[in-house]
């Protein structure tokens, strides 16, 4: 028997199609598809296999024109191409690719954490104005705790960086891993130090959980893996102007104290460069390996220059990315995120540093020797 050929129809699939393969209404579709209410749960999980095996995709562009725009504040801290500007690179990335999605994002740098509940408090108080919040975590206190339980309750959908709540129930998180990265920095000193000599380390703020468990999460790696050597921390989180000489002269003073030095972790960006300044005012570039934090445009020339060892990327570029597609995808798309979303930590080294340049928005910056 004579096979016959027949020419495959390239129309998109439409809620009448879905509509008549189930036998029920479109407006039911419509809802299940749009994640309104009005159809029951068994039947939204059909309608979405459904759809899904018959290829339906939403236009999501042509939907937003149909809804009001959806409102998001970015509130999160600015600095110097240090850290946070790399997670409003992130977050700028992502605005140009939902442009035609009509969402509209107001950029709002807060100063510190007494801002910081300022800012929440005006938004919970104005209630349906923003419909999403993208805010960074510092140190957990009460009153800005008080902001984001406000603001969930009410419906807005709550992104926070660099932390993983619990409490308040509903908020999107993208934590810092900060223990696994000072595992991963304890791991790499541990691989290219002696077996004797001293370590140091910058201590970032005392206040901060995050920075906390990466020193302690560092040292107990360090302790484990390799007990002969001695680690001592340097005190002292500076941030404002003249913080770089500041940092310079702890570290300085650490390294003519311990003369054994064989290495330098720097926790925070902050860190990075006057770290690399001590160790070569105080004559022991060939007997110091530095580690960095976070890629930036300093650490970039750094790590070309060979006199940073290596750099512990925290992701700061894709947890701004990240977070506006979390709001996307639950204001817009009626797609669920989990509530917790991990960012990759990479191990920048000399020799794949172009790929995280490209990936990662970088402009390297001079820096004086």
């Amino acid at each position: 028997m004579a096979s016959e050929l027949h020419l495959k129809n390239n129309n998109p699939i439409t809620i009448k199609d879905i509509s008549a393969k189930l036998n029920v209404s479109s407006v039911s579709v419509h809802r299940a598809l749009s994640g309104k209410d009005g159809v029951s749960e068994k039947l939204r999980r059909k309608v979405l296999q459904t759809a899904e095996e018959m290829g339906y995709e939403i236009n999501y562009a042509a939907a937003s024109l149909k809804r009001k725009t959806c409102r998001v504040a970015a509130i999160l801290p600015q600095d110097n191409d240090l850290y946070f500007s790399y997670i409003w690179k992130g977050l700028e990335a992502s605005i140009k690719e939902v442009k035609g999605l009509n969402v509209e994002v107001e950029k709002i740098i807060c100063t510190d954490e007494a801002h910081q509940h300022e800012l929440l408090k005006q938004i919970a108080d104005g209630n349906d104005e923003y419909g999403g919040v993208i805010t960074f975590s510092y140190t957990r206190q009460p009153r800005v705790l008080m902001q984001l339980q406000r603001l969930v309750a009410q419906g807005v959908v709550t992104v926070v960086i660099d932390d993983e709540l619990k409490e308040p129930e509903g908020l999107y998180c993208i934590p810092s891993n900060e223990k696994t990265i000072g595992c991963i920095a304890g791991e790499f000193i541990e691989l290219i130090t002696p077996e004797t000599g001293s370590v140091l380390l910058s201590s970032g703020r005392l206040d901060s959980k995050t920075h906390i468990n990466k020193v302690n999460s560092f040292v107990h790696y360090l302790s484990e893996r390799k007990p002969t050597l001695k680690i001592h921390m340097v005190e002292g989180y500076f941030n404002g102007p003249g913080s770089d000489e500041m940092i310079f002269r702890e570290i300085l003073r650490a390294l003519r104290q311990y003369p054994d030095t064989v290495a330098c972790y720097a926790l925070t960006s902050h860190d990075n460069l006057p770290m690399v300044q001590a160790v070569r005012e105080a004559g022991m570039e060939h007997q110091v390996s530095v580690v960095g934090t976070d890629l930036n445009g300093i650490t970039t020339c750094l790590l070309k220059e060979r006199r940073l060892k290596a750099v512990i990327n925290q992701a700061a570029y894709m947890k701004g990315y990240t977070g506006l597609n979390i709001l996307v995808d639950r204001m817009v798309k009626n797609i669920e995120p989990p509530l917790r979303i991990d960012c990759p930590i990479d191990v920048v080294l000399h020799s794949n540093l172009s790929f995280f340049e490209r990936s990662n928005n970088i402009i390297s910056m001079e820096v004086k020797k």
